[in-house]
């Protein structure tokens, strides 16, 4: 092989070109630089960015849990108070400024306000969903830089609760027993109908239900229904009223189905449930055993009586008439009492009093009186030694009768707001008629067959009936009661052979949440979360 010497230009041209060569790989190498500059920069801004929604998201988590804290507090304060169900009502006590959650870390705040103004005039109006009977209060929690001012780095989340009480009042209709009161049918009633399928043809024991029978609100047995063959009553006002019971046969459990609600094969044909059938298990809503309580409340807030009164409520606030305990007129104390100051009256037993109560050809007894508190001449009053009250009128103040034995409607009952007995009643004056025994209907005494009440009638160990409701020389009418009706046995108030009354029965949403005086002391009410959302933006 000949091999050629490279000449001398051939050299001087080859280290030029290296030359050039090395600057372009000067550039090269200062371009990945700048590359891996830009692209460090980018991932610390990554980084950066995520440190930043990480602290978002934890701030944000925090506020949410600080608004379930508010949700808590309030709530502890409604049952710490429940002893009064004025508390609320102040207006005051519903809202609280931003502050610090108890064992929190720095800058976590909670605070709360209704959803709708208080008016002090008007509290129950201005903060009641009257038609779903909830307190609704908005609860807003605060985390981060800066809190509780949003803003910035605060982080804020707000939470929309309504509140309301679970109690016998919590419903339109409420019953341990659907049967008839063992007292008055001699034998034993006190049996489910679900634990005994003899009870369902049991003529002694069986109340039905039948159509015409219109129960406009939430109801609650810890029976079942037993509806009157090819009848359809109907139960419930729209899908927000629960039709429940304690009844769980297991043999139906669809949405709206009767088979565990209603006794009998689905009660030979389905009621009109307009609510939803709740057949699942609930936990139990007591009746309480009796209203002692209510006489201490009397002692020391208003009236107590001895014997049998007659009562007539006049002007709205006043109630006037006469204590009888014998038919002679020595034994008779003219009553007049300022609703007002004096809201709650309680009427005692005697020695002597028989408490036997038959609802068929009752016979009541009276005197003839002169009253100084009534114009017009003579008033008839009743009289007895039994603790009783025989109460009419219209009222535009809460107040509470209660009696050791029995409450007898002589005439309308009616809160000053309905009209004509059409209306559902509004404002913040509620009733309570309490009896140890019966509430009952006076049924035969005027040519008018119609009666409205506007009251929570609790008769806590017996029921509410209609006197002579098998006839008693009248036309079948309607009975309406705008309120709620708890009772230990179901009463009768009317026959399927159109004697008595039909119900038309609507609900008080009012007695979710404002009691009448001193009902408190009868029952273990507890406030729970009816619904709650998180909400965001104008929502808020």
């Amino acid at each position: 092989m000949i091999r050629r010497a490279m000449s001398a230009t051939g050299l001087r041209g080859l280290r030029a070109r290296v030359r050039s060569e090395s600057g372009f790989t000067m550039l090269l190498a200062i371009g990945v630089l700048a590359v891996t500059a830009l692209l460090s920069a980018a991932v610390f801004e990554a980084v950066g960015g995520d440190t930043q929604l990480s602290r978002a998201d934890l701030d944000g988590k925090r506020a949410y849990a600080a608004a379930q804290a508010g949700l808590q507090a309030y709530l502890f304060q409604l049952n710490a108070n429940a002893t009064t169900s004025q508390w609320w009502e102040t207006c005051s006590n519903d809202s609280q400024s931003a502050m610090t959650v108890p064992g929190s870390t720095t800058g976590v705040y909670y605070s709360y306000q209704p959803v709708n103004t208080c008016v002090s005039t008007d509290p129950v109006g201005s903060l009641i969903n009257t038609a779903t009977g909830t307190l609704g209060m908005r609860f807003t929690g605060y985390s981060g830089s800066g809190c509780p001012t949003a803003g910035g780095q605060c982080q804020t989340r707000t939470i929309v609760a309504s509140l309301r009480t679970v109690s016998p009042l919590s419903f339109l209709w409420y019953t341990v027993y659907e049967s008839k009161d063992s007292t008055l049918s001699g034998t034993n009633c006190a049996q489910m109908y679900y634990n005994n399928a003899s009870m369902i043809t049991n003529s002694n024991c069986t109340i039905y239900w039948v159509t015409g029978d219109q129960m406009n609100g939430p109801m609650y047995t810890q029976d079942q229904y037993l509806i009157y063959p090819n009848n359809s009553p109907t139960f419930g006002r729209s899908r927000t009223d629960d039709i429940a019971s304690e009844a769980d046969v297991g043999s139906n459990s669809s949405t709206n189905s009767s088979a565990d609600i209603c006794a009998g094969s689905k009660c030979y044909n389905d009621p009109n449930i307009l609510g939803t059938a709740d057949p699942s298990p609930n936990p139990t809503v007591k009746l309480p055993s009796d209203n002692s309580s209510l006489l201490s409340d009397a002692q020391a807030h208003g009236v107590v009586l001895n014997g049998t009164t007659t009562l007539t409520i006049v002007n709205g606030t006043q109630a006037v008439g006469e204590t009888c305990t014998s038919s002679s007129t020595n034994s008779c104390t003219p009553v007049s009492i300022d609703l007002t100051s004096k809201p709650i009256i309680y009427a005692t037993n005697l020695p002597g009093c028989n408490t036997t109560y038959t609802p068929d050809n009752i016979n009541y007894s009276t005197i003839s009186y002169a009253n100084p508190n009534i114009s017009g001449g003579n008033v008839n009053a009743y009289y007895g030694t039994c603790g009783d009250i025989y109460v009419q009128g219209s009222y535009s103040t809460p107040l509470t009768l209660a009696a050791a034995n029995d409450i007898v409607l002589t005439g309308n009952f009616e809160n000053s707001t309905d009209t004509g007995g059409t209306t559902n009643p509004t404002g913040s004056a509620t009733a309570g008629l309490v009896a140890n025994q019966y509430v009952r209907v006076m049924h035969g005494n005027s040519s008018n067959p119609d009666r409205t009440i506007d009251a929570a009638i609790l008769t806590l160990a017996h029921s509410f009936f209609v006197d002579n409701y098998d006839g008693g020389g009248m036309p079948q009418g309607t009975l309406t009661v705008h309120g709620a009706i708890a009772q230990y046995y179901r009463g009768v108030v009317g026959t399927v052979d159109a004697s008595g009354y039909l119900k038309d029965y609507n609900y008080d949403n009012r007695l979710q949440v404002v009691l009448p005086p001193y009902l408190f002391d009868l029952q273990v009410t507890s406030w729970q979360v009816f619904r709650e959302s998180l909400c965001q933006g104008s929502s808020c």
